[in-house]
């Protein structure tokens, strides 16, 4: 259960981001905002059915066996961290996205 508290939270910053990121760029829109709003709710909808599939798999044999809502919540972790991201960085154009992103281990290739 905490782990989609967390993936809230994510959703929840990416969201604030996107907020502060169109007040800062005076590219505030309703239209875009209701978008927005749709692609969240299309994400909690993806973490319930990862959910309802890790449920049925206890219960029914469905075929799959690791773990999916698990694997989901990563998913949409990462990608809401990497927009958030993007969002501060277009606040604060000194911020550079690749360094930001580097800061957090993201888009780093080690050389062998």
């Amino acid at each position: 259960m905490n782990s989609y508290l967390i993936v809230f939270a994510f959703i929840a910053a990416d969201y604030v981001t996107g907020l502060c990121k169109a007040w800062a760029t005076k590219a505030f829109s309703s239209a875009v905002m209701r978008e927005g709003l749709w692609h969240k709710l299309a994400l909690l909808m993806a973490m319930t059915l990862g959910a309802l599939a890790d449920y049925a798999q206890h219960m029914l044999d469905i075929g799959i066996t690791a773990p999916v809502g698990g694997a989901v919540c990563v998913y949409i972790i990462l990608m809401e961290l990497v927009s958030a991201l993007e969002n501060i960085c277009a606040i604060n154009p000194e911020l550079v996205p690749e360094k930001l992103l580097a800061m957090f281990g993201a888009g780093e290739r080690k050389q062998k």
